[in-house]
C-alpha cells in the first residue's frame, strides 16, 4: 500500500449535533476498532467540551496552535502551541479554548472504539478560509 497525503482543502469537518461549535475531521480512520485513531479538532473561543472518559484507551493532544485548559479529575492543566499533552485511558476529563483565538489540535486516540464511525455521522461541516490559511502555515 502506497503512503497517502491529505491537503487542508481535502479535509472534511464534522460537527456532533447542530448546538456544537468543535469542528473534528478525520485524519485516519482504523480498520479494526482497537486501532489508533487520528483527528484534527477545531475549537472556537469560548469552546468546551463536556466531561467524558475514554474507556481503555488513552488521548494524545498536540496543540497546533492556541491555547488549551484541560481538566482532568481535580487537576487544571494549561497547554500552548507546541506542547503534547497525554490523557490516561479511563481518566474523566474536559477542555476548553479560553481564546483569544480559535484553538487547533493533532489528537490521536490509542483504542477508536468506533469513534471513527461516530463523527463519519455527524454533521459535515467544511473547514472555513481561516481554517485552511491555519493549516497551511503549520
Amino acid at each position: 500500500m502506497l503512503p497517502r497525503i491529505l491537503r487542508p482543502e481535502q479535509l472534511q469537518g464534522f460537527r456532533f449535533s447542530d448546538s456544537d461549535h468543535c469542528r473534528l475531521s478525520l485524519l485516519h480512520d482504523p480498520e479494526q476498532a482497537t486501532a489508533a485513531t487520528v483527528f484534527l479538532e477545531i475549537h472556537d473561543p469560548s469552546d468546551r467540551v463536556p466531561p467524558h472518559a475514554h474507556h481503555h484507551a488513552a488521548e494524545l493532544f498536540f496543540v497546533l496552535r492556541g491555547q488549551v485548559l484541560f481538566h482532568v479529575g481535580e487537576a487544571c492543566i494549561r497547554a500552548r502551541g507546541g506542547d503534547v499533552v497525554v490523557v490516561p485511558e479511563d481518566a474523566f476529563h474536559d477542555l476548553e479554548n479560553p481564546g483569544p483565538g480559535r484553538l487547533y489540535l493533532l489528537t490521536v486516540l490509542s483504542g477508536d472504539a468506533d469513534f471513527a464511525e461516530v463523527l463519519r455521522h455527524g454533521i459535515p461541516t467544511p473547514l472555513d478560509a481561516e481554517d485552511l490559511a491555519v493549516l497551511r502555515s503549520l
